[in-house]
């Protein structure tokens, strides 16, 4: 069985560095491993004893995740023992392909190349934001939700930032009503521990305590 993880920076392990590598040019690349065995993906199949293929990224939208998603269903072999995994990100969030760096990129990583584009676009998203935004969102869970049913692949999804709620309901969705981040602040105060790293994204302690929560309902649900 393997699990394959899409979202944002909550999914790919921002934040989660190896104390032990020096910081030069090969520092992210060397700090890859690390990343992804620590984050809340890695410490998942580890509890479920399988492998698990990240296909996130930093500052990625909802609009990206269906994208990631839809090129890896195409590729992938029919008769996969695959466990989806979807921390779904922000409504806010969107994203565009760049036919000259030939990728996905997102509101966040607004780079000189792109910035000409990127201003008059965003400034059209920023008025439209919020309807846009919910009607994206919900269109890319109704995708991803029907790809999975009619192909009879397991899922496990969860807000990571705040969502807005959607008039569907969704099969396997772990605390609709809430998202990773709200949690593992609660989670700070009532446990009197520190799960967040200095940007807000969780730490090492963070993404294993939310692990364990997954896992725990994963397991009563007989996902894994």
């Amino acid at each position: 069985m393997k699990l394959v993880g899409f979202g944002c920076s909550f999914t790919y392990g921002s934040e989660l560095q190896d104390q032990d590598l020096e910081m030069d040019s090969e520092y992210y690349r060397a700090n890859t491993p690390y990343r992804e065995k620590h984050c809340w993906l890695g410490q998942l199949a580890e509890m479920s004893g399988c492998s698990f293929d990240n296909r996130s990224e930093p500052s990625g939208s909802n609009l990206s995740i269906q994208e990631k998603f839809a090129d890896w269903f195409d590729s992938r072999l029919p008769d996969s023992e695959d466990v989806v995994c979807i921390a779904w990100t922000s409504h806010l969030r969107t994203s565009w392909w760049s036919d000259e760096e030939q990728r996905w990129v997102h509101d966040g990583f607004i780079r000189s190349k792109t910035e000409k584009f990127f201003r008059a676009s965003f400034k059209e998203w920023v008025t439209l934001s919020y309807d846009r935004g919910a009607t994206v969102t919900n269109h890319a869970k109704l995708f991803v939700n029907s790809v999975c049913q009619v192909n009879n692949i397991k899922i496990i999804q969860f807000n990571a930032l705040n969502n807005i709620p959607t008039p569907y309901k969704f099969p396997n969705y772990h605390q609709g009503d809430q998202n990773m981040q709200d949690v593992l602040r609660k989670e700070n105060i009532n446990l009197e521990k520190n799960f967040l790293a200095p940007g807000e994204h969780p730490n090492e302690a963070g993404h294993k305590h939310y692990a364990k929560m997954l896992h725990s309902w994963a397991e009563a649900k007989k996902i894994l």
